[in-house]
């Protein structure tokens, strides 16, 4: 992501602020006036309501009986408006139409172009083994990949680290409480984390994510077609919902953890799911191969979390 394009999403964030500050000042009087009408005429519509009760049975007899004396002019009753303020009511609810309408449209159209700016900068954090928390504030992924951009991958990746490290807790009881089946195997995983035995964290981590992944799609993270994950298929099904289907791009890409033999290169020594699983790899049990296993196993459980309603 360039600097203008930087640029934007900061235009985007700042105009969000300033329709929030427009609508408190201007829905507030709006809404206190039509809070006291309301209330002002409650007592009379209240009384309407029982007089059309009341009146009901008298108008079904007037009806029955034109029907019987055709052709005899009968006075037709009708119940009284009783709410003169009607139209002011009505001009009220014009004006907050006219308020909060061009507002949604303005953010509208902030959305439509954030799909791809958050596939962008998913994508770059999955190449450096880093998958997102979705409690973290989007304003921080903005800054991790302007950081990413500008090299300075160590200063995030410290920060990363300071930031999963500090949220281990919540991560293993959202997950437990999404896949209570699992959270026994979770559990271990964390302790063994914790207690610094990250040679036996990691591999139960890895198998966790795919496990999640064909429990809840029916399709594996770390089995390929046409060079694909196969939870592609999933996030291909759902494009139609580009917020969605941006948030799940890391599903759809090939990245470091995934990546097949004939896909990595000489001197090859990110994390890697093969390369651990079948003991090809024997320096992957650091503390930050850990956290980014972590970090992978709880972006799974977010982004395909039965009935949620997008992640």
């Amino acid at each position: 992501m360039n600097g203008n394009d930087m640029d934007r999403l900061e235009k985007h964030f700042k105009q969000w602020k300033k329709i929030s500050e427009r609508l408190h000042v201007q829905l507030g009087p709006v809404m206190e006036a039509q809070k006291v009408i309301e209330e002002t005429w409650r007592p009379t519509l209240e009384f309407q309501k029982v007089l059309k009760t009341q009146l009901r049975p008298f108008l079904e007899q007037q009806r029955k009986l034109q029907k019987v004396l055709e052709g005899i002019n009968i006075p037709s009753y009708q119940i009284p408006d009783l709410s003169p303020f009607t139209k002011q009511i009505q001009q009220y609810q014009n004006s907050l139409s006219g308020i909060i309408t061009p507002a949604f449209e303005e953010l509208q159209h902030s959305f439509r172009e954030l799909p791809p700016k958050i596939q962008e900068a998913l994508l770059l954090l999955a190449q450096h083994g880093w998958y997102l928390d979705f409690n973290m504030p989007l304003p921080s992924l903005w800054d991790i990949k302007e950081a990413m951009s500008s090299g300075e991958i160590d200063e995030v990746e410290e920060a990363l680290v300071e930031y999963f490290e500090s949220q281990l807790d919540e991560i293993e009881n959202s997950f437990s409480a999404q896949f209570p089946h699992r959270s026994h195997i979770i559990a271990s995983a964390f302790k063994a984390h914790r207690n610094g035995e990250y040679f036996l964290s990691i591999p139960v981590l890895l198998a966790q994510t795919d496990g999640i992944c064909k429990e809840v799609v029916d399709q594996y993270l770390f089995m390929k077609k046409d060079k694909k994950p196969r939870t592609a298929i999933y996030v291909e099904q759902i494009a139609a919902d580009t917020y969605k289907a941006a948030l799940l791009s890391p599903l759809a890409a090939s990245a470091p953890i995934g990546a097949s033999e004939h896909e990595r290169e000489e001197g090859f020594n990110l994390l890697n799911r093969h390369m651990v699983l079948h003991g090809e790899s024997l320096d992957y049990g650091s503390k930050v191969n850990s956290l980014k296993a972590i970090s992978l196993v709880n972006y799974v459980s977010q982004a395909l979390e039965k009935d949620a309603g997008y992640p």
